[in-house]
């Protein structure tokens, strides 16, 4: 979704974002790709597409499975990052 604005004769236009954090956490919990693919039998293909940004339709299921791997909340893999453009 974007929004418009015009601010001191300006354009500004706000596009929210929703962020993956799995290469974060990956390397912050020393793992790799492989380790979660066995552990949580996420598909390659699926890990790799979150990993790089590549999958906005992430399921509830697979979100489910990477916090109980990682023991952690959604947010340490999903962020929302506002993005604003001038």
């Amino acid at each position: 979704m974007l929004i418009f604005f015009i601010t001191n004769n300006k354009l500004f236009i706000v596009s929210n974002m929703i962020e993956f954090r799995l290469d974060d956490l990956l390397w912050e919990r020393r793992k790799t790709a492989e380790e979660v693919r066995i552990a949580t039998s996420i598909s390659a293909a699926t890990i790799s597409n979150i990993r790089n940004g590549k999958n906005t339709n992430i399921s509830i299921k697979t979100l489910d499975k990477l916090c109980n791997y990682f023991n952690c909340s959604v947010s340490k893999i999903l962020e929302f990052v506002p993005k604003n453009k001038v």
